[in-house]
């Protein structure tokens, strides 16, 4: 039986959500949500993933920090990181601390499924498929 990914996105902007909800329906991808750091870190310590989606700006936690804690702890999860600010932070140091890819809102969204694409593909293909 084949294992539906499960991509976890976490923005703190309900419009942004909204969006990615709309895009993983119409590609049948599996989504789940969280509007901040401390809420995606529950669901990843309490599921298996197999992306990780995040904003760069968010309250109380940065995307950066984020992908930082989450590849600690699950090291093989693929990041991308979506930034509507791209004067915060560059996108060779949001790579140089691990983002697969990295994409400025407004988002492209033939480039963004290709690497989501991409993403998965690796993700299946790691020891014990999803997170351990």
């Amino acid at each position: 039986m084949r294992h539906q990914p499960i991509v976890l996105v976490a923005d703190d902007d309900e419009s942004i959500i909204f969006a990615f909800k709309e895009f993983f329906r119409k590609e049948h991808w599996t989504m789940m949500a969280a509007s901040n750091a401390e809420d995606a870190l529950t669901i990843i310590a309490d599921r298996p993933l197999d992306l990780l989606i995040t904003d760069v700006l968010m309250k109380a936690q940065s995307g950066v920090t984020l992908m930082l804690k989450a590849r600690h702890s699950h090291p093989g999860l693929p990041v991308i990181v979506i930034t509507g600010h791209p004067d915060a932070i560059s996108e060779a140091d949001i790579r140089l601390y691990g983002a697969d890819f990295v994409f400025v809102k407004p988002l492209d969204l033939v480039s963004l499924r290709e690497a989501i694409n991409d993403c998965l593909h690796r993700s299946a293909h790691r020891p014990n498929g999803s997170n351990p």
